[in-house]
Protein backbone atom coordinates (compact mmCIF):
# COMPACT_ATOMS: atom_id res chain seq x y z
CA UNK A 1 0.00 0.00 0.00
CA UNK A 2 1.48 3.41 -1.21
CA UNK A 3 0.71 6.68 0.42
CA UNK A 4 -0.60 9.43 -1.08
CA UNK A 5 1.14 12.41 -2.07
CA UNK A 6 0.16 15.35 1.11
CA UNK A 7 1.48 19.25 1.88
CA UNK A 8 1.57 17.99 5.28
CA UNK A 9 5.42 16.97 6.17
CA UNK A 10 6.04 14.01 8.94
CA UNK A 11 9.24 12.70 10.22
CA UNK A 12 9.12 8.85 11.02
CA UNK A 13 11.98 7.74 13.49
CA UNK A 14 12.23 3.76 13.14
CA UNK A 15 14.07 1.45 14.48
CA UNK A 16 14.38 -1.97 16.48
CA UNK A 17 13.57 -2.11 19.87
CA UNK A 18 16.13 -0.49 22.27
CA UNK A 19 18.20 1.68 19.71
CA UNK A 20 17.68 4.96 21.13
CA UNK A 21 14.74 6.66 19.04
CA UNK A 22 12.49 7.78 21.87
CA UNK A 23 15.75 8.87 24.11
CA UNK A 24 16.28 11.29 20.49
CA UNK A 25 13.48 12.49 20.08
CA UNK A 26 12.74 13.81 23.38
CA UNK A 27 15.95 15.43 22.70
CA UNK A 28 14.93 16.98 20.17
CA UNK A 29 11.63 18.15 21.91
CA UNK A 30 13.21 19.74 24.39
CA UNK A 31 16.25 21.23 22.79
CA UNK A 32 14.44 22.67 19.65
CA UNK A 33 10.82 22.79 20.55
CA UNK A 34 9.73 19.72 17.73
CA UNK A 35 6.27 17.98 18.26
CA UNK A 36 7.12 14.74 19.20
CA UNK A 37 3.99 11.60 18.71
CA UNK A 38 4.71 8.67 20.90
CA UNK A 39 4.17 5.67 19.22
CA UNK A 40 0.82 3.96 18.25
CA UNK A 41 1.63 0.57 19.74
CA UNK A 42 2.65 1.61 23.51
CA UNK A 43 -0.39 3.70 23.01
CA UNK A 44 -2.85 0.40 22.84
CA UNK A 45 -0.84 -0.96 24.84
CA UNK A 46 -1.47 1.73 28.03
CA UNK A 47 -5.51 1.26 26.68
CA UNK A 48 -5.61 -2.19 26.63
CA UNK A 49 -4.12 -1.76 30.59
CA UNK A 50 -4.17 -5.42 32.22
CA UNK A 51 -5.73 -7.03 29.20
CA UNK A 52 -1.81 -7.67 27.87
CA UNK A 53 -0.75 -8.82 31.01
CA UNK A 54 0.48 -12.54 32.05
CA UNK A 55 3.88 -12.51 30.39
CA UNK A 56 6.83 -12.07 32.79
CA UNK A 57 9.54 -10.56 30.66
CA UNK A 58 12.31 -12.77 32.13
CA UNK A 59 10.65 -16.07 31.23
CA UNK A 60 10.30 -17.84 27.55
CA UNK A 61 6.75 -16.39 25.65
CA UNK A 62 3.89 -19.09 26.50
CA UNK A 63 0.31 -18.27 24.72
CA UNK A 64 -2.51 -17.22 26.91
CA UNK A 65 -5.92 -18.74 25.33
CA UNK A 66 -8.37 -16.50 27.17
CA UNK A 67 -11.06 -14.25 25.92
CA UNK A 68 -10.16 -11.01 27.32
CA UNK A 69 -6.58 -11.59 26.48
CA UNK A 70 -5.35 -8.86 23.78
CA UNK A 71 -1.76 -8.80 23.33
CA UNK A 72 0.50 -8.41 20.52
CA UNK A 73 1.89 -12.41 20.54
CA UNK A 74 -1.43 -14.45 21.31
CA UNK A 75 -4.25 -12.02 18.83
CA UNK A 76 -1.34 -10.96 16.37
CA UNK A 77 -4.01 -9.67 13.65
CA UNK A 78 -6.35 -7.99 16.26
CA UNK A 79 -3.99 -6.24 17.44
CA UNK A 80 -2.36 -4.44 14.30
CA UNK A 81 -5.38 -3.57 13.35
CA UNK A 82 -5.74 -1.66 16.38
CA UNK A 83 -2.43 -0.34 16.31
CA UNK A 84 -2.54 0.51 12.94
CA UNK A 85 -6.31 2.68 13.75
CA UNK A 86 -4.35 4.16 16.41
CA UNK A 87 -1.72 5.43 13.46
CA UNK A 88 -4.15 6.93 11.80
CA UNK A 89 -5.08 9.47 14.58
CA UNK A 90 -2.39 10.33 15.58
CA UNK A 91 -1.33 10.94 11.80
CA UNK A 92 -4.44 13.22 11.93
CA UNK A 93 -3.65 15.02 14.21
CA UNK A 94 -0.23 15.51 13.68
CA UNK A 95 0.73 19.11 11.98
CA UNK A 96 3.38 19.99 9.67
CA UNK A 97 6.50 19.61 10.53
CA UNK A 98 6.17 17.04 14.06
CA UNK A 99 8.24 14.00 14.14
CA UNK A 100 6.21 10.09 14.70
CA UNK A 101 7.49 7.45 16.71
CA UNK A 102 7.17 4.57 14.05
CA UNK A 103 5.39 4.63 11.14
CA UNK A 104 2.30 2.95 9.74
CA UNK A 105 4.88 0.28 8.18
CA UNK A 106 6.44 -1.03 12.18
CA UNK A 107 2.79 -2.54 13.04
CA UNK A 108 3.10 -4.26 9.46
CA UNK A 109 6.39 -5.69 9.96
CA UNK A 110 5.55 -6.56 13.73
CA UNK A 111 2.66 -8.93 12.26
CA UNK A 112 4.68 -10.22 9.79
CA UNK A 113 7.79 -11.12 11.81
CA UNK A 114 5.26 -12.81 14.19
CA UNK A 115 2.81 -14.71 12.07
CA UNK A 116 4.95 -16.22 9.45
CA UNK A 117 3.07 -14.57 7.17
CA UNK A 118 4.48 -12.52 3.88
CA UNK A 119 1.89 -10.18 3.44
CA UNK A 120 -0.20 -7.58 5.55
CA UNK A 121 -4.20 -8.60 4.99
CA UNK A 122 -5.32 -5.33 4.36
CA UNK A 123 -9.02 -5.21 4.81
CA UNK A 124 -11.05 -3.51 1.66
CA UNK A 125 -11.15 -0.21 1.17
CA UNK A 126 -8.24 0.93 3.96
CA UNK A 127 -7.71 4.20 3.90
CA UNK A 128 -4.03 5.64 3.19
CA UNK A 129 -1.65 6.72 5.39
CA UNK A 130 0.25 9.59 5.08
CA UNK A 131 3.46 10.13 2.65
CA UNK A 132 6.48 10.81 5.23
CA UNK A 133 8.65 13.34 3.85
CA UNK A 134 11.37 11.13 5.56
CA UNK A 135 12.26 8.12 7.23
CA UNK A 136 14.96 7.58 10.21
CA UNK A 137 16.20 4.21 10.85
CA UNK A 138 18.13 3.99 14.20
CA UNK A 139 20.75 1.53 14.13
CA UNK A 140 21.24 -1.31 16.70
CA UNK A 141 23.13 -0.57 19.65
CA UNK A 142 24.33 -4.47 21.36
CA UNK A 143 25.11 -1.84 24.66
CA UNK A 144 21.58 -0.64 24.74
CA UNK A 145 20.16 -4.38 24.66
CA UNK A 146 19.03 -6.31 27.56
CA UNK A 147 17.87 -9.32 28.16
CA UNK A 148 14.63 -10.18 27.99
CA UNK A 149 11.76 -12.87 27.29
CA UNK A 150 14.33 -15.90 28.48
CA UNK A 151 16.81 -14.35 25.12
CA UNK A 152 20.47 -12.98 26.23
CA UNK A 153 21.55 -9.35 24.88
CA UNK A 154 23.62 -10.98 21.98
CA UNK A 155 20.29 -12.99 20.76
CA UNK A 156 18.30 -9.89 21.26
CA UNK A 157 20.91 -7.41 19.53
CA UNK A 158 20.91 -9.98 16.44
CA UNK A 159 16.85 -10.15 16.21
CA UNK A 160 17.25 -6.16 15.82
CA UNK A 161 19.58 -6.26 13.52
CA UNK A 162 16.78 -8.56 11.12
CA UNK A 163 14.26 -6.46 12.20
CA UNK A 164 16.00 -3.24 11.54
CA UNK A 165 16.61 -4.93 7.78
CA UNK A 166 12.48 -5.74 7.33
CA UNK A 167 11.65 -2.15 8.35
CA UNK A 168 13.84 -0.40 6.00
CA UNK A 169 13.20 -2.91 3.29
CA UNK A 170 9.54 -2.16 3.96
CA UNK A 171 9.79 1.38 3.74
CA UNK A 172 11.92 1.84 1.10
CA UNK A 173 9.24 -0.83 -1.43
CA UNK A 174 6.81 1.72 -0.64
CA UNK A 175 8.46 4.59 -2.00
CA UNK A 176 9.76 6.44 1.03
CA UNK A 177 13.64 8.35 1.48
CA UNK A 178 14.88 6.15 4.18
CA UNK A 179 17.92 7.96 6.16
CA UNK A 180 20.47 5.24 8.23
CA UNK A 181 21.14 6.66 11.90
CA UNK A 182 24.32 5.31 12.67
CA UNK A 183 25.33 4.57 16.60
CA UNK A 184 26.17 7.51 18.43
CA UNK A 185 25.62 9.64 21.32
CA UNK A 186 22.21 11.58 22.01
CA UNK A 187 23.26 14.87 21.23
CA UNK A 188 25.16 13.58 17.25
CA UNK A 189 21.79 11.43 16.53
CA UNK A 190 19.54 14.63 16.91
CA UNK A 191 21.88 16.86 15.12
CA UNK A 192 21.25 14.58 12.14
CA UNK A 193 18.05 14.56 12.08
CA UNK A 194 17.82 18.30 12.82
CA UNK A 195 20.19 18.69 10.12
CA UNK A 196 18.41 16.46 7.68
CA UNK A 197 14.79 17.91 8.32
CA UNK A 198 16.25 21.84 7.86
CA UNK A 199 17.81 20.98 5.05
CA UNK A 200 14.72 19.81 3.59
CA UNK A 201 12.76 22.95 4.53
CA UNK A 202 15.48 24.81 2.57
CA UNK A 203 14.84 22.67 -0.33
CA UNK A 204 11.16 23.27 0.15
CA UNK A 205 11.09 26.89 0.46
CA UNK A 206 13.62 27.29 -2.86
CA UNK A 207 16.26 29.58 -0.89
Amino acid sequence: MRAPETSKRLFVATGAYSCGKTTTLRHLATTRGYRVHGEAHRRVLDELGARTHGHPPDAPFRPIDAPDHVCPLCRKREFAARVLETQKAIEAEARDGDWLERGYLDPVEYYLRTSGETAYPWPPGEPAFERYALVFVFAVMPALQAPRWGRSSEARAAEAERINQRLGALYRAAGFEVVDVGPGTVEERAELLAARREALEVDRRGV
